[in-house]
This record gives C-alpha cells, structure tokens and sequence, in this order.
C-alpha cells in the first residue's frame, strides 16, 4: 500500500531551487566533493507534507556492531534534534551483521578511512572517535553547506528520474531504514548512472551528487581522537568470498609439502651415499699420483 501512495504522490516532477555556482563546502577537496544531497520521505502520504527535502549538512556515520566505543556515538546521533541534517549509518565493516559492500567502497575509497567511530560531515570534516564527536552540534550550528545541483526528481514505481546538471557528476542513492537502535540504517545502494531502479522497501531514499574521487577530509575537532578503534578487516575491497581463511591457508600448505616431497626424498637419498664420493675422491688421488710420477721420471732422465 505504502509503495503505492509514494507512486501516486511523485507521478508528477518535484521542482527544486537550485543555485549553478555552489558546490558545497570550499576548502582542500583533493578529487571529490559533495555537490547536493536530497531526502524523500518514502513514508510521505498526505498532500500537505514535505516529500523532498535538501538538507543543510549530511552527517554520515561509520560503526560496527562489535566497536566498544560506537553505542557513545550511536546515542548522541539517536538523540539528535537538529532537523536540517540528515544522517546515514553505514555499516562497512564484513565482520557487522548489516554490512553492505557499498559503505565499504566508501569508508575505504572515498574517504580513505580506517576505523570507528568515525562521523564524515558534508564531504569536508572528520570526527573521529567518540571524544571528538561530541563537537559535532557545535560544528554544524556553524554554517549550512548550500546543496544545489539537482533540479527535479520524479520517484514512479520503484523507478526514479533526476534532472540537473550532471556532466562529469556520480549520483549515488541510498536506502535508509529507521532502526530503533540505529539513526537511519543504510540498507541498500543505487548508482544512478547504472541504473534508475531504486529500492524503496525502506523509510527515506538520500541521493548525493557528487564529484567522483578521493575527499580528503579534515578534523573538524580541536580534541584529541581517543578511543578510535581499527579494523583490520576492511583493508581491501571485496566480499567474504575473498577472505582466506585460516584453514585454507593450512590446506594450501600441506599440498604444496606433498607436491616437493618426492625431490626432497631423493636429495636425502642422494646425500646418504657416501661409498660413491669415496671412489670419486679415490679415483682423484690416483690420478693426482700418476701425473707426479711421470712429472718426476721425465725429470730423472733429463739429468
């Protein structure tokens, strides 16, 4: 039923202001940037409520389900009153219950991070840890990112359309689930360049224009990063499928031992045979001595 009224309420194109010559926060951008973010509220279902929105910051969120020093920071976003900005919780790590490989891509690629807790704000500034993120509210109180990029969006049937300008642009579409422990749980993700279909099963659909590339982000914190816990298992792209495990690397050794068994058998064989290198030397002493007699006989008849 739900996705049904969302059809009806964006069969018709959303016009958004927008302003050609912003492109978010300026500052040490060293490939990528964040151009524009917009927010539907996929449980939008009368008229007069506001379905689409830009939001003044995003807030985005790296935690994992076994990081000691996360619920800190889980509590302080979960009991967040500032609704100008939008938080998404990515779950990159393989080893989290709800992880997705495209907050991985993100955590590692976009952001180069490398452990929890960790708050990206606007593309632009780092807090890492929990003592850092309480300057979170301080920070954003301070200015509004002024999103602009797309114009228009239309959301039909799961299918989702957007106008702008977005030469040399990615668009990046995640699925947010409302989580009682969790502020916006990310559970699925759409590059809009690959494909128009869109999950829409969750509570909101953010969609982040974007320059594609590195961001290098910077602290947005005069404190100390205490209690900022690596994860050693997010150091390479991929799935679980790529992951050697212990056992394998055990089996692979094994194997690679009977395959050089037979040649190391043999040296062994080989080097057990003194009798051979006896003769050897044998043969060499007797030759050794002909030479000096024959040396010392030429010798006596030159005399």
């Amino acid at each position: 039923m739900r996705a049904i009224l969302v059809a009806c309420l964006f069969a018709t194109v959303v016009f958004l202001p927008s302003l050609s010559n912003a492109h978010g926060i300026p500052g040490a951008h060293s490939e990528g940037y964040i151009a524009d973010v917009l927010v539907i509220d996929l449980n939008c279902e009368e008229e007069n409520q506001t379905c689409v929105s830009r939001p003044s910051h995003i807030i985005e969120y790296y935690g994992a389900d076994w990081c000691e020093e996360c619920p800190a920071v889980e509590d302080q976003l979960r009991n967040a009153t500032d609704d100008s900005s939008i938080i998404l919780s990515h779950r990159p790590s393989s080893s989290d219950d709800f992880w997705l490989e495209a907050s991985k891509e993100r955590f590692l690629e976009v952001y180069g991070l490398w452990g929890y807790p960790t708050l990206a704000v606007d593309g632009h500034y780092i807090f890492a840890g929990p003592t850092q993120s309480r300057e979170l509210n301080t920070l954003v109180s301070e200015y509004d990112s002024n999103y602009s990029g797309i114009s228009n969006v239309t959301l039909l049937d799961g299918n989702i359309s957007l106008e702008g300008n977005f030469t040399n642009m990615s668009i990046d579409i995640w699925t947010l689930h409302e989580d009682e422990n969790l502020t916006n749980l990310v559970t699925n993700y759409t590059n809009y360049s690959q494909s128009n279909s869109v999950d829409i099963s969750g509570d909101k659909l953010v969609i982040v224009l974007s320059k594609p590339g590195y961001i290098a982000l910077i602290s947005g914190s005069s404190l100390p990063a205490n209690d900022y816990i690596p994860d050693g298992g997010v150091d390479s792209i991929g799935t679980e499928d790529d992951y050697v495990s212990g056992s394998t690397v055990i089996i692979i050794t094994i194997l690679l031992l009977m395959i050089s068994l037979p040649a190391t058998y043999q040296l062994f064989q080989v080097m057990r045979k003194p009798t051979q290198t006896n003769i050897n030397i044998q043969n060499a002493s007797i030759k050794d001595s002909v030479v000096e007699d024959s040396v010392f006989s030429n010798y006596s008849e030159e005399e």
